[in-house]
């Protein structure tokens, strides 16, 4: 230990004397080490964290598993069936997550809340701030309604005043009482949520969406428990519900397919994710792309590692003729190194801090960002430490290594460097690596880049401009039925006459919203009927096909008389008709589906173009049926999507469809209103943050690898003053000069571009799930990347050979 701190002391006092060089190689340090580290902390809080609960891994979650349906797919009668049976567990409680509409102190607010049954926060070990939290006797009906609320929410509504217990919120009209505040940490158990109020079950079927039938189910297991043996029983319960509720309708189909249900037991010691599909894959695509920096920034300080022993071989030479052994150099080196380390370490964390949040964000959504915790800790800290130590072994091996194995006798005669062949090698091979990896990542970020382009080129099948999407929850504010349909119909009526609409409809579900209901059509051919196709149905109001621009090829659009007294009716895409009816004409035509309980046949009215509903990446997608929304089933109403049509600029009409909204109903919550093109734009959004951090990646890279090309560039020249002085004084022209420098420096280049380009061919193979129809553009890329290289290392090594060109022979002679 005392020498180590004495090896500490020194390497302090030689930094003292070259700031310049310490404070540029901890600046490098800090970007690649902060960079990694904020990747980190992002990835470990969405993928790996566990929730802040008590003994988080004895939590599992309830998944059925059939041929048709997978998820929380259990009625309340299923889970008290779990409760009453089921031997394994230490506790169980159900849940139902939906959007609603508190209002305190006279403001409404649109958040998440949950429905929870009395065990919630018993099993899962959640303490609160204040107050206290819910139990199994505020679950039981006819008690009065209380909730606990969030620590945020409790922050932004009533400014963390403790009068807040005993208060009263309004959730669809209903008053509940405020007995408890969560705590700090916790926001819930579905990853991507920020739970603001928690009220009992027994209120579920008061406030939950109509399309919520079902709950979730989360157990404690105990320790001893038999996983397998608990899954059996489960699945057993499960079956034997479904049976009975299928009673006489029961046949040997359907009992078939009750057998193949099953009950599976998941860990939910993290939670339920609910993230975008993409975000893990773009982590970890990102992850890989930000430690091939931290490998590049290395390599540069290791370049610069290397000049400095250039620079101080014969304190070195003296050192080892005095006594001193090579080993104990080394280690003096390697301790310089890692004080270098250590701090950008330490700056690297502070950089990572600030920068976290906006990772997560260009990542992913606002609300994301509000929900996920990401402050720093003892993981973040053990990461960061690693990867200085890492850095540290990595960066200074080398150089230290080639420091030590110097020839004294050469070094203490005064031998240049230029003559130790040792000196350079090392050095071009870390230029080379830092090159190949800089094209590595230019070449995937173009990629990137590319593949936006040609999704934002991609033609969806309708017009996106001047639409304006306004998502409406008429059952929050007590809506159902009949009167739900007469709202859409006023709104309709009354937006449309709006100065500026030219027309506005409703969809169940908007296009590229992600929101789908996917069928399976009964086909009439036994051939077809094995191919079990599966189109999206979206009920949709009249003028949808108008409004959103998707041409109506055949037959008509739908009516107001098209209600629920009304022959069902549908309108299908192209290639649904084509699949379905074999060139026929399709208006007239019948379509069955095999979820449709009513048996009634739909009369097909209209085709219309094919449209990319659900998500831009579609080579070919998925068929569509619309039906009309009068139609649609009882559990699919309750909220839907407006859109309306502007002459101009949709965003200018906000102001104006709000107040028409308001003149219908003024406590109708309006939750998002946004254009079609940025809703389709948003869609895009794990493809343009990739393509984003990788260029802003990829830029640095490149500065990264032109600093290593300067900097051999000019250590070459400084190497060889002699040499350049004699070839100069028995007649060398200045433009040779500069041609042989320019020349070294542009073979190292080529050698790094090269190498780069045989990983970009292998990685963009790899990660072609990212890239969208990047086919004939590849050769493009690659030559773009290998000619911007070129210049990068052109303009590198210019300076330095001009510089070598203007030497004075004669000083040149008297050099070294």
């Amino acid at each position: 230990m005392t020498i180590l701190l004495q090896d500490l002391r020194y390497a302090a006092r030689l930094f003292r004397k070259s700031p310049a060089f310490a404070l540029i190689t901890v600046l490098i340090l800090a970007l690649g080490i902060g960079a990694n580290t904020a990747v980190f902390s992002v990835s470990d809080a969405l993928l790996f964290k566990l929730l802040p609960v008590s003994s988080p891994r004895q939590l599992v979650y309830f998944r059925l598993v059939s041929p048709e349906e997978h998820g929380n797919q259990f009625s309340r009668e299923e889970f008290e069936a779990f409760q009453h049976s089921s031997q394994a567990f230490a506790g169980m409680f159900a849940f139902d997550t939906t959007r609603v509409v508190v209002s305190a102190n006279g403001k409404p607010d649109f958040v998440w809340g949950q429905s929870v049954s009395g065990a919630f926060f018993s099993v899962l070990g959640v303490r609160t701030s204040l107050g206290r939290a819910l139990a199994k006797e505020d679950d039981q009906s006819g008690n009065p309604p209380v909730a606990v609320i969030s620590y945020d929410y409790w922050r932004r509504t009533f400014g963390l005043e403790p009068s807040v217990l005993g208060s009263t919120i309004a959730l669809k009209g209903i008053p509940f009482r405020v007995v408890g505040v969560a705590s700090q940490l916790f926001r819930g158990i579905e990853l991507g949520d920020s739970i603001d109020v928690w009220v009992p079950l027994s209120f579920w079927e008061q406030l939950r969406l109509n399309d919520h039938l079902t709950l979730g189910v989360i157990a404690r297991v105990k320790p001893a428990a038999d996983m397998g043996q608990a899954s059996t029983e489960l699945t057993t319960i499960d079956q034997q519900l479904a049976a009975a509720a299928l009673g006489s309708k029961l046949s040997p189909q359907l009992q078939r397919e009750i057998q193949a249900r099953r009950v599976e037991l998941v860990p939910a010691g993290r939670g339920l994710s609910d993230l975008p599909d993409q975000l893990p894959q773009s982590l970890r695509v990102l992850a890989m792309i930000a430690g091939l920096v931290l490998l590049i920034a290395c390599a540069n300080i290791g370049n610069l590692l290397l000049a400095r022993s250039v620079g101080r071989q014969k304190e070195i030479a003296v050192r080892l003729a005095l006594g001193a052994s090579r080993v104990r150099l080394f280690r003096q080196l390697l301790t310089e190194s890692l004080l270098l380390a250590l701090t950008g370490g330490v700056l690297g964390l502070l950089f990572s801090s600030w920068t976290m949040s906006f990772l997560l964000q260009v990542l992913s959504d606002q609300e994301l960002t509000r929900a996920v915790d990401l402050r720093t800790d003892a993981r973040t800290l053990l990461f960061a430490l690693g990867t200085s130590l890492f850095t540290c072994l990595v960066f200074a091996t080398v150089p230290a290594f080639w420091a030590t194995r110097r020839d004294v006798g050469l070094t203490l005669k005064g031998v240049p460097p230029s003559s130790q062949r040792h000196t350079l090698g090392p050095r071009k091979a870390l230029v080379i690596s830092q090159v190949s990896v800089s094209v590595l990542l230019l070449v995937v970020a173009a990629l990137l880049v590319r593949s936006l382009q040609n999704l934002s080129s991609v033609d969806a099948g309708f017009r996106q401009e001047n639409v304006l999407l306004i998502s409406v929850y008429p059952t929050l504010s007590g809506y159902q039925g009949s009167r739900e349909l007469d709202l859409y119909a006023r709104a309709q009526q009354r937006v449309s006459a709006t100065p500026g609409v030219l027309s506005a409809t409703f969809s169940r579900f908007g296009l590229l919203s992600g929101g789908r209901w996917i069928r399976v059509p009964q086909f009439t051919s036994p051939e077809n009927e094995k191919q079990q196709a599966r189109v999206n149905c979206n009920p949709v109001a009249p003028r949808f096909f108008s409004t959103m621009g998707i041409p109506l090829i055949l037959g008509r659009d739908f009516a107001a008389a098209d209600d629920q007294a009304a022959p069902p009716a549908a309108v299908i895409s192209q290639s649904f008709a084509q699949a379905y009816f074999h060139g026929e004409n399709p208006p007239g035509k019948l379509v069955r589906f095999k979820d449709d309980k009513s048996a009634k046949p739909i009369t097909v009215v209209g085709v219309v173009k094919d449209v990319k509903a659900l998500s831009l990446w579609d080579h070919d997608p998925l068929p569509q049926v619309y039906i009309p929304l009068a139609q649609a089933p009882a559990d699919l109403l309750g909220q839907a999507t407006m859109e309306v049509r502007a002459s101009a600029d949709a965003d200018a009409l906000v102001t104006a469809v709000r107040d028409a909204m308001r003149d219908v109903d003024a406590n109708l919550p309006l939750v998002s209103v946004i254009t079609q093109k940025a809703q389709s734009e948003g869609t895009l959004q794990s493809e343009r943050s990739l393509s984003t951090l990788s260029s802003a990646f990829g830029a640095l890279a490149l500065v990264l690898a032109s600093l290593g090309l300067y900097a051999i560039a000019a250590f070459t020249v400084a190497s060889r003053t002699r040499e350049i002085g004699i070839r100069m004084a028995v007649g060398a022209r200045p433009g040779e000069v500069r041609s042989m420098i320019i020349r070294q420096g542009l073979a190292l280049a080529a050698g790094g571009v090269l190498l780069g380009l045989v990983m970009a061919v292998a990685a963009s193979r790899v990660l072609a799930s990212l890239f969208f129809e990047i086919r004939a553009a590849d050769s493009l890329i690659y030559l773009e990347v290998s000619i911007l290289l070129a210049a990068v290392a052109w303009a590198a090594c210019y300076l330095p050979a001009r510089r070598a060109a203007r030497v004075d022979p004669m000083i040149a002679l008297r050099y070294e």
